[in-house]
């Protein structure tokens, strides 16, 4: 008994640390989750701080060049006037001028030459529209004109050929059903339907081929066109800029279209197109 008695105080403090531990092992959770949140709030911070950073750049580049357009319209104006005052002075061989004049004039000279380094160390980019050179090119409409005239013919002599197998059917009536001359007109006429299904089929194919060769002919035209344009022009990139067909027919057109058209937005960009086609419209 008397050693019961001693141990129950032994228990009561382990049961009271245990406790203790818990409630300490809580706060420091506690406390590491809201030094998360104390973290993360602080990084949004930094990252406004830098949106603001920018913003307030991207102000002061435009504000600089609304300056500079005003120099640029002030300097056109003085020269103008001074261009207007030796029209009317012709007999007056000495131009008046002042100091503040020609420090104007300096200004704007370095100012437009660190303009132009930088437009220089700048690469250019250009866009192409190869759907709008395929729809209006000269080659493009020669082809689309033989076609037509092409299918024309062809319909023109499958009409006849199936116009000859109803006629030969119609002439069966006359004939004497399981006679030799019926079976040779019955035999004539499946040689004609197969006849027409087969020039059917390979009208289809070889106008689908055609295609394919003129397409492939008039893109390579482009690609090799677009090349020595942006050569001319210093361009290091060219890109294709077709806009898509809205509303497309099908979903699964709109999916290719969606997956063929990856330039979102080209302002700023050198449209060459007009100069592409001109010169591939100049080899015809």
């Amino acid at each position: 008994m008397n050693i019961g008695k001693m141990a129950w105080p032994f228990i009561l403090a382990a049961v009271l640390l245990v406790v203790l531990s818990s409630g300490f092992l809580f706060k420091n959770r506690g406390k590491t989750a809201e030094d998360q949140m104390k973290a993360v709030a602080k990084q949004d911070e930094k990252i406004a701080a830098q949106d603001e950073k920018i913003a307030g750049q991207n102000r002061k580049i435009a504000e600089q060049a609304k300056l500079l357009a005003a120099q640029d319209k002030s300097l056109a104006e003085l020269i103008s006037r001074k261009v207007d005052r030796i029209q009317t002075e012709p007999n007056t061989h000495k131009v008046d001028i002042n100091d503040s004049d020609m420090s104007l004039i300096q200004q704007m000279i370095e100012k437009q030459v660190k303009l132009n380094v930088r437009e220089v160390n700048m690469p250019k980019i250009g866009v192409v529209s190869i759907r709008k050179i395929f729809r209006d090119c000269k080659k493009s409409a020669k082809y689309r004109q033989e076609a037509t005239s092409l299918r024309q013919q062809a319909d023109a002599e499958l009409v006849k050929l199936d116009n000859d197998i109803k006629a030969q059917r119609e002439g069966l009536k006359t004939l004497q059903r399981g006679s030799d001359s019926y079976m040779a007109q019955v035999k004539e006429i499946l040689k004609k339907q197969a006849n027409l299904q087969a020039q059917q089929e390979f009208n289809k194919q070889q106008r689908a081929l055609k295609e394919q060769r003129i397409t492939e002919e008039i893109y390579g035209d482009i690609l090799r066109m677009t090349g020595e344009v942006a050569k001319q022009k210093g361009l290091a990139f060219v890109f294709e800029r077709s806009e898509p067909k809205l509303p497309a027919l099908s979903p699964t057109e709109l999916e290719l279209s969606m997956g063929m058209h990856k330039l979102l937005y080209s302002n700023g960009c050198i449209d060459i197109s007009d100069e592409v086609m001109t010169r591939l419209d100049s080899e015809e």
